[in-house]
């Protein structure tokens, strides 16, 4: 049997009810809606933080910006035409960060006078990079020291001088780079190394080398390498892109005597690479 339980009570008691978890509900709303944005607490601690260009890059969401001063270099970029694309140039310094884990910085971005400036966030747990942080400066970041090197010994007829520092042997897959040992009772040992390169790493060096100096387009440097792979008129696909830049970090392990600040094998963001070789090296 169906038992039915019937609630009398006064009109004035329902309203009250009614208007009261109505009035709970706006309340959780409001709160979170009124969540304080990351722009707010930046004005609050100093206004000039909120007006300081900060994004945040990650493969998942891709690039945020965390201000107003970022929100609106987005908004002017996004209006900008013409090679290489400013936007591109953004996520291309951005990826590099993520990718090789390194502090990546691009003069004359977004304009003449400032510089993007990306650095790798580690996590508390194991110290793997999360993500990217990037902020706009309006002067040019500190120039990293470079160790002074003996002059290299007289080149042989088996290895192209590609640099001061670099020698590519000329029939096999093998360079010398000089690198710096960590400091021995106070004084840094100068020694050459020589590293064995992938095919793949010796064909992407020797394609940089036909044309030193020259940058070169993604898709170019791609097709160079992996001939049997199509690249589609649009542009690199994502995973083909990815490829290619892990082999450009995996090549500058054997070639930079200081792979982090790479001198020989360079990114021009927006573009391609191109790798700078002394004029009679690179010819030779």
């Amino acid at each position: 049997m169906t038992q039915h339980i019937y609630w009398d009570a006064p009109l004035w008691e329902v309203l009250l009810l009614g208007i009261f978890g109505l009035a709970l509900m706006a309340w959780l709303l409001g709160r979170a809606v009124r969540r304080t944005r990351l722009s707010a607490a930046l004005a609050a601690i100093e206004p000039a933080l909120n007006e300081q260009p900060l994004f945040f890059f990650d493969w998942e969401r891709g690039v945020i910006a965390l201000n107003d001063g970022a929100e609106r270099v987005m908004d002017v970029l996004r209006t900008s035409q013409g090679p290489p694309f400013p936007l591109d140039v953004l996520a291309d310094a951005l990826h590099e960060a993520q990718e090789e884990n390194r502090v990546v910085y691009h003069e004359g971005w977004p304009d003449a006078g400032s510089n993007l400036v990306a650095a790798p966030v580690a996590s508390q747990v194991g110290g793997t990079s999360i993500g990217v942080l990037a902020m706009i400066v309006p002067e040019p970041p500190l120039a990293l020291l470079e160790g002074r090197v003996d002059e290299p010994a007289a080149s042989s007829p088996d290895w192209i001088e590609i640099g001061a520092t670099l020698r590519l042997q000329r029939q096999r897959p093998v360079v010398r780079v000089q690198r710096i040992d960590p400091p021995m009772a106070g004084q840094a040992a100068v020694a050459w190394q020589e590293n064995q390169l992938s095919p793949t790493e010796d064909a992407l060096l020797r394609y940089l080398l036909e044309h030193a100096n020259e940058v070169h387009a993604a898709e170019a440097l791609f097709s160079a390498v992996w001939i049997e792979d199509e690249v589609d008129t649009l542009g690199l696909r994502p995973d083909q892109r990815d490829r290619l830049r892990r082999l450009v970090f995996q090549l500058r392990q054997h070639v930079e005597p200081n792979p982090s600040v790479p001198r020989y094998v360079c990114t021009a963001h927006g573009m391609g690479y191109v790798l700078y070789a002394d004029e009679e090296g690179g010819a030779s």
